[in-house]
């Protein structure tokens, strides 16, 4: 059974379950429909990730991102070294060095992305708080604070599919399956115990119940047993 058909099966079940039955019968058609809501989002987390950023493609995602902010960086030190008394912004200059970059310079692209992506944000959001934009653009040159906040979306772009991608690697929809399988076991085992064969109702009513069930089953043996389950699919032998 892929994580896809116990979502289907457990829904289908679950929907069966008849509206009258047992306070038992219809805690463990409940079960059922909640192991598939957990397996759901986990299979939601898994394709999200198909989408994911590869190591190369992050690798150079960083290296524009730390060359941006390398370049503004250069940029303004190499004002600030102007002769004070001809080049009054190069006093700014300097204070401006200061007050992006403080005392640790660049170090903080030396991080993972998460915290580079985050420290960056800092610094671009106190350049816009405190309106230094302006300053920057007159003494470094307005492409240089672009180029820098271009590359700040890419990144963070970058950092959400490296961390889904982290996520999804932790996600084991062969678990997922499996709780879905013991609930249904359960579920049938339950709907099984109900029946009275001296009452009809209740044969009729059990058949109901199953009936995904074996339309499941009818349609697996359709498909063959030698019929490989999707690539990437966790599975178990239906129950």
């Amino acid at each position: 059974m892929t994580a896809e058909a116990g979502i289907t099966l457990s829904r289908a079940l679950f929907a069966a379950c008849p509206k009258d039955a047992s306070a038992a019968l219809l805690k463990s058609a409940a079960k059922i429909n909640t192991t598939a809501d957990k397996a759901q989002t986990a299979l939601a987390i898994r394709q999200k990730a198909l989408g994911k950023v590869s190591d190369d493609a992050a690798r150079l995602i960083d290296q524009a991102g730390d060359a941006s902010w390398g370049a503004l960086r250069m940029r303004l030190l190499a004002y600030a070294d102007l002769p004070v008394a001809k080049y009054q912004d190069a006093k700014r200059a300097a204070e401006l060095v200061t007050i992006l970059f403080g005392p640790d310079g660049l170090s903080f692209l030396k991080d993972t992305f998460a915290v580079q992506w985050s420290t960056a944000d800092t610094i671009l959001k106190r350049i816009d708080e405190e309106g230094l934009e302006k300053d920057i653009d007159r003494i470094a040159g307005k492409i240089f604070l672009d180029n820098v906040r271009a590359q700040h979306e890419q990144y963070g772009a970058m950092v959400q599919g490296v961390l889904l991608r982290e996520q999804a690697e932790g996600v084991n929809l062969a678990d997922h399956v499996r709780a879905m399988g013991r609930a249904i076991v359960e579920y049938a085992t339950k709907v099984c115990a109900s029946v009275d064969e001296d009452d009809e109702s209740s044969v009729t009513a059990a058949r109901s119940a199953l009936r995904p069930l074996d339309a499941y089953r009818e349609a697996a043996a359709r498909r063959g047993s030698n019929v490989q389950p999707p690539a990437g699919t966790e599975s178990i032998q239906p129950g």
